[in-house]
């Protein structure tokens, strides 16, 4: 796979012959997922699919956590725009689930390294690899449910 066209700053890339090892790498906070890792995960899958030399992505987190799920600054920041924006909130949500649905169409293989925190968008999105293959120590939670919400944007996947 040829270099990224911007330079990331959510992710690390290894690419390994037709294997492109992708490292969620945002260990102080166990790889939250921001607006811009959404990006970046998306634009990565994207560069795959177009380059058609990537047949398979190693999806893990850094630090010994695979994911805590949404970055919860960019809901509040989303809450504070919604008096400009009265979909913002909305549109947060919705931009993880779009990311599980084009991981989850791809054709290319997604091996989901799983250890430590697996919460919220993290598990939805380890839900849509074609293996998942968990630590002992990986811990899977929903804690949106424990407010009451529904996790509707992972919920299809999770389902499945």
């Amino acid at each position: 796979m040829n270099a990224p066209q911007t330079t990331l700053q959510t992710l690390a890339l290894k690419p390994e012959g037709p294997v492109l090892h992708v490292t969620l790498n945002r260990p102080e906070v166990r790889n939250a997922m921001s607006l811009a890792m959404v990006g970046e995960l998306r634009s990565v899958l994207a560069q795959a699919e177009a380059g058609g030399d990537v047949r398979a992505i190693v999806l893990r987190g850094a630090g010994g956590h695979f994911c805590a799920g949404a970055d919860l600054k960019d809901m509040a920041t989303a809450r504070m725009l919604l008096a400009d924006n009265p979909n913002a909130l909305v549109d947060t949500n919705a931009a993880f689930g779009e990311l599980c649905v084009a991981y989850a169409n791809t054709g290319i293989a997604l091996v989901a390294v799983l250890e430590g925190t697996v919460m919220g968008g993290g598990f939805g999105l380890a839900c849509v690899a074609d293996v998942a293959l968990a630590g002992t120590g990986a811990v899977f939670r929903l804690p949106e449910t424990s407010l009451g919400v529904v996790p509707a944007q992972i919920a299809p996947f999770l389902v499945e």
